[in-house]
């Protein structure tokens, strides 16, 4: 399965040369709260004080300083969000939920959701290009009345740059202590009506720990047309190729300890490869009017041989899958103090998926090689969902303002078995009979916000959010024979807040929010026979507190503190007679999260400036049972860059300073006992940028 891809390399490296020399301009810092705005609250350009929603928002300059290797890297800035690295560009996401694999969020880039409704892919930014992004918005709680399945947790959407007035370019170079390397290249520049840019990123890290490489392709390219004073339309095409090996197993406690490097699945691996392409035509048809048109494709396909599965369920799968669609939204100021937004998504998607079993060898406990058994799963899936919504705003004072939506979603699921059917409890690999399967749901919203002052905002809002099933769950449900079966997750969340600004120096943020979902489905693990079940769970209930704030201690001082108080629990939940857990902790579920930064810019620097970073991890409980218990850890990372006159920007980082021994995820059940996944210890990253 693995293969690395050199002549993809230069493929993307030559489509760079073609284009005439040109940086991307960056972003101001904006440290005012109350002059930032958001696009993902209403799909446009709107100020942060007009939504009542919690959204963090980090932007090209910040991304610039930040340099981030792994998504964790920068976005663990805004409170309350997690980001897991497991290994090489491996992650999953924690928002408002416990650190798990399940499609409660949505990523985007530009607004449109990176893979359709049912086709999760928890590595979701694996092929997202992060380090060149112009801007980064996080949502945290649910988004669906706007954006649909799976935003229940939070909404990640990455906007990609824009061309520049004038020809501008550069190109970066970085390496680590431990044979990672990257280059980033960008050109950009606008002639007439036309903007053209396109951006490169390529990486290589050769991996910590054994066998866990990665070799990764990422390619921007933006083609902008200034039709008329009322006509603008952005095409991007966006490419991707991952092939990582291993993410490495997790560990006993004693290996996680003494012996970080090792790996136990060494014939794991994951390839990945996308193409993405959208056009956002924006239309003004006169002072009070928008009609946006989105159009889209989108390709993606994973190979992948996991490694959790080896010890119940081994196999490995190629999955591919494909898309049309359109994002349709006609905007209309009903007065200077009431708007309405309505709009339809339409989306339609066709996949294949196919599993194979395999025996795998293991020789002293690690995973040296496999032998195919045979296909156990082999299915194609067509999908379309369809999707319209309004949004309306009114502005009741000059202090007060009412924002309210309502969503319908309509999913149908064509499913083909191309292999016999088994419908057996005591089957390893149930196999549904052709069908079809169609979930429908509403999802309103409702929120007002209230300007106390021109610097203190506060709001309070009420939002619903919900989830189909994967594809995955539905028709590859392994031992679970009902899996078509299972329904909807439903959400309800109330979020209350306060934000604004203390004089000229303090901004800040202030979160509670209080979600339960129904539904939610849960995989139980049997202790004593490894066996996992699919199953809806009944309620869970996720609570907690969010708090930021930045202070600019001098002109060119800033110090800065995220954190967030999480409680996440099984209202009800009896996985099997006679197990209830109930007002349990849900597992892997931290009680807290902080991020705490200082900043400084002396003039020497000449615009650059040196960070110290603190990161704190909360325990949590590796089972359901809540009997065994991982106490968390706290991580420092330095970093630092210096500008030079004739464009050129060194910089060094170093992570996990003190070399804390910790671990990124980690898991207890009486089958396979507990074990933990080892974080990355120190490692020291430089670089170059040119600017021409």
């Amino acid at each position: 399965m693995r293969h690395r891809n050199l002549s993809g390399l230069v493929m993307l490296a030559s489509i760079i040369a073609t284009i005439p020399a040109i940086a991307a301009e960056p972003t101001p810092v904006n440290g005012q709260i109350t002059d930032s705005v958001t696009v993902t609250a209403t799909r446009e350009e709107a100020r942060r004080f007009d939504m009542p929603e919690s959204t963090g928002v980090l932007d090209a300059a910040l991304i610039e300083d930040v340099r981030p290797t792994h998504p964790s890297d920068i976005m663990e800035r805004i409170a309350g969000v997690h980001l897991v690295w497991l290994a090489g560009d491996h992650h999953t996401t924690v928002i408002r939920q416990p650190i798990n694999f399940n499609p409660v969020y949505l990523y985007l880039e530009n607004g449109v959701p990176t893979r359709s409704t049912g086709f999760f892919e928890t590595n979701a930014l694996f092929d997202v290009n992060i380090p060149q992004a112009s801007r980064i918005e996080i949502t945290k709680g649910p988004g669906t009345a706007l954006y649909g399945s799976d935003a229940i947790g939070g909404i990640i959407n990455v906007l990609t740059p824009l061309p520049t007035a004038e020809p501008e370019g550069y190109i970066s170079i970085e390496g680590s202590t431990r044979e990672y390397y990257r280059l980033l290249a960008s050109v950009s520049g606008t002639t007439g009506k036309h903007g053209l840019r396109a951006d490169l990123n390529l990486a290589y890290d050769d991996g910590w720990r054994d066998l866990t490489a990665s070799d990764r392709q990422l390619a921007n390219l933006t083609w902008t047309i200034d039709a008329s004073d009322r006509v603008s339309i952005q095409n991007v095409l966006l490419l991707a190729q991952v092939d990582q090996d291993s993410s490495g197993s997790n560990l006993s406690r004693d290996d996680w300890q003494n012996n970080p490097t090792l790996n136990k699945a060494p014939i794991a691996a994951r390839n990945t490869e996308s193409i993405r392409f959208h056009s956002l035509i924006d239309i003004k048809l006169d002072d009070e009017t928008l009609l946006s048109l989105t159009p889209y494709f989108r390709y993606n396909r994973v190979q992948l041989l996991p490694a959790f599965a080896l010890g119940f369920d081994p196999h490995q799968y190629d999955v591919n899958g494909q898309s049309v669609g359109l994002l349709a939204k006609y905007r209309k100021d009903i007065s200077p103090s009431f708007r309405l937004i309505f709009g339809v998504d339409i989306d339609y998607s066709w996949g294949h998926r196919d599993d194979q079993s395999i025996d795998p060898l293991r020789v002293d406990g690690i995973y040296e090689s496999f032998a195919i058994i045979d296909t156990v799963y082999d299915f194609n899936v067509k999908a379309i969902t369809i999707s319209p919504y309004v949004h309306g705003e009114w502005q009741i004072t000059e202090r007060l303002r009412l924002t309210t939506g309502l969503r319908f979603d309509y999913s149908d699921y064509d499913y083909t078995n191309n292999l016999s059917t088994v419908i057996d409890p005591s089957a390893q690999h149930n196999r549904p009979a052709d069908q079809k399967v169609d979930f429908a749901h509403f999802t309103p919203k409702v929120g007002l916000t209230y300007d106390f002052t021109d610097k203190l905002n506060g709001f309070v809002s009420y939002r619903q959010g919900f989830r189909t099933p994967t594809i995955t769950q539905l028709f590859r449900p392994g031992r679970s024979a009902l899996s078509t079966e299972l329904d909807p997750v439903k959400s309800e969340s109330f979020e209350i807040g306060l934000r604004g600004m203390v004089g000229e120096k303090i901004s800040f943020e202030l979160a509670g929010y209080y979600m339960t979902n129904r539904d939610d489905i849960l995989v139980f693990t049997d202790d004593d026979t490894g066996v996992r079940q699919i199953e809806n769970s009944g309620k869970t209930r996720h609570k907690g507190i969010e708090f930021s704030v930045d202070i600019a201690v001098t002109p060119v001082l800033l110090f800065s503190v995220a954190y967030a108080y999480n409680h996440h629990s099984f209202i009800e939940w009896m996985p099997r007679s006679g197990t209830d857990l109930s007002g349990h902790k849900i597992n892997r579920a931290p009680r807290d999260v902080a991020n705490v930064r200082l900043a400084w810019r002396p003039d020497w620097l000449n615009g650059g400036r040196l960070e110290v970073e603190y990161q704190h991890l909360g325990s949590y409980y590796l089972d359901d049972n809540n009997t065994h218990t991982y106490g968390g850890h706290d991580l420092l990372h330095l970093r630092g860059n210096i500008r030079f006159d004739n464009g050129l920007d060194i910089y060094l980082r170093l992570h996990n300073v003190l070399n804390t021994r910790y671990a990124t995820n980690g898991r207890f059940n009486g089958f396979v006992g507990e074990e933990l996944k080892p974080g990355q210890p120190r490692t020291l990253y430089a670089g170059v940028t040119a600017s021409f």
